[in-house]
């Protein structure tokens, strides 16, 4: 669905209607409502039938695409596909190395020239000057899925596209907290997307980063975000924004920019956003 009909444009917008609603009778400060929710447009089911697999259920969505545009879906066995939402169209795409469960972290990453010249040094069979000279061409976009169950043998894969091979899924690196005995995966996965090309993203005890372009692993603090999955960059207010893990109902921000993390020995200061609102009954 397009959530972004669940928000006013701008500030001034929700502030308009907020006025609105208070000069009604029985406006009760509410500033706009949904009666039901809008017809799915797309249905899916796992690529094997249940009859010939009962445990097969469908595992992994993701958004990707400069105008996440673009659904990944993934089943049981690795199959993926992708449906572009303004296109209306589905594309077939490689299988993933190792399957990935519900326990995912997805996160999407604009491929830049930097990307391509990295690929060049250790790939030869990658056409460098087609990303050199169309950085921003049909397919840069890239999606990273990192399963957080370390027992699988390639649980981080980067789908790309190259010219030689178009759409492949590539093993990445494992976190360096997957090799600590007493790691478990969890629920809530935090992590953010930093300047474009690093993934941050927090184990029980610690953060780490995770450089797209060089394909290396380094550690930032020993301090976990208070995120609840994923975080948000918000230009305009140059911070990254994200449900409180501490306080699901709250809102919480921090700046994750480069100059802030660099030399991080202690978690900058967050920003807690309370929600004044009259949640649904259950």
């Amino acid at each position: 669905m397009d959530v972004s009909k669940l928000f006013y444009p701008s500030m001034a917008e929700a502030l308009e209607a907020e006025a609105k609603a208070k000069k009604k009778k029985n406006g009760a400060n509410k500033i706009g409502s949904i009666g039901r929710l809008p017809t799915p447009s797309i249905h899916y089911q796992p690529h094997v039938s249940a009859t010939s697999n009962p445990y097969n259920f469908t595992n992994v969505f993701a958004l990707f695409g400069e105008n996440k545009n673009k659904i990944l879906f993934s089943d049981m066995e690795g199959h993926s596909s992708t449906y572009n939402t303004e296109l209306h169209s589905f594309m077939i795409m490689p299988d993933l190395n190792s399957p990935k469960g519900p326990n995912c972290l997805a996160a999407h990453i604009t491929r830049t020239a930097a990307h391509a010249r990295y690929d060049f040094d250790i790939r030869p069979d990658v056409d460098y000057d087609f990303f050199a000279y169309n950085p921003h061409g049909e397919h840069t976009d890239s999606l990273y899925l990192m399963d957080m169950d370390q027992g699988k043998p390639s649980s981080f894969e980067l789908l790309a596209y190259y010219p030689v091979g178009e759409w492949q899924w590539c093993s990445l690196p494992l976190p360096p907290f997957f090799d600590d005995p007493e790691h478990k995966a969890c629920n809530n996965i935090s992590y953010a997307v930093i300047d474009g090309t690093r993934i941050c993203i927090s184990s029980a005890t610690a953060t780490y980063s995770f450089d797209t372009v060089a394909l290396e692993w380094s550690k930032i603090g020993d301090w976990v975000l208070p995120f609840h999955a994923k975080a948000e960059y918000i230009p305009e207010l140059k911070l990254w924004l994200g449900l409180s893990a501490s306080s699901p109902s709250d809102l919480c921000a921090l700046d994750l920019s480069t100059a802030a993390m660099d030399s991080c020995d202690v978690l900058p200061m967050v920003h807690h956003v309370g929600l004044d609102a009259d949640l649904p009954e259950g």
